[in-house]
């Protein structure tokens, strides 16, 4: 495929790059740039390595909305990755992370872990169970207190002797 430039996009009239299609970094940041841009979810650039092989180093989604599903609003979603040279990808379209609301532990480990290693409380029986589970996977355990995305408590419960 090749790289989706300006001159196409004034050629076709509205955006037509294909998901996973590198982008002219003028798009990029002609994307980035028109509005104020939300974070990329990192369900995202996980979806843009497992469909398409590209591995998301920084990204955005557009501020305003594209369309929508039974989901909710959906973004045009953007990444970029710097290898050997800055290379820049339109990933498609994607809904927003959700903001957090709540009570969350998170274990800091080296191993691969689901939900980025963010895990809500009500997960755990107690704080005593989330110990116990950071130490079998020998990860430092966080409590975060979220509210609308924003953390807003942070404490340390448990530090691996492990590094």
């Amino acid at each position: 495929m090749n790289i989706y430039t300006m001159e196409q996009w004034q050629a076709d009239g509205t955006f037509n790059a294909a998901p996973g299609q590198g982008i002219e970094d003028a798009v990029y940041n002609e994307m980035l740039n028109c509005v104020p841009p939300k974070s990329l979810p990192s369900e995202t650039a996980q979806r843009a390595l497992n469909k398409y092989g590209i591995p998301v180093h920084a990204g955005f989604l557009m501020g305003e909305p594209h369309s929508s599903d039974g989901s909710g609003p959906l973004y045009m979603a953007f990444g970029m990755n710097r290898y050997k040279q800055k290379c820049y990808f339109y990933l498609g379209l994607s809904h927003a992370e959700k903001k957090l609301n709540g009570i969350y532990y998170y274990m800091d480990c080296m191993n691969a872990f689901v939900n980025d290693g963010l895990f809500p409380a009500s997960e755990f029986a107690d704080d005593a169970e989330a110990i116990r589970t950071a130490a079998n996977y020998e990860a430092t355990l966080h409590k975060y207190e979220y509210k609308d995305g924003i953390r807003t408590a942070d404490a340390v419960l448990y530090e691996t002797r492990y590094y």
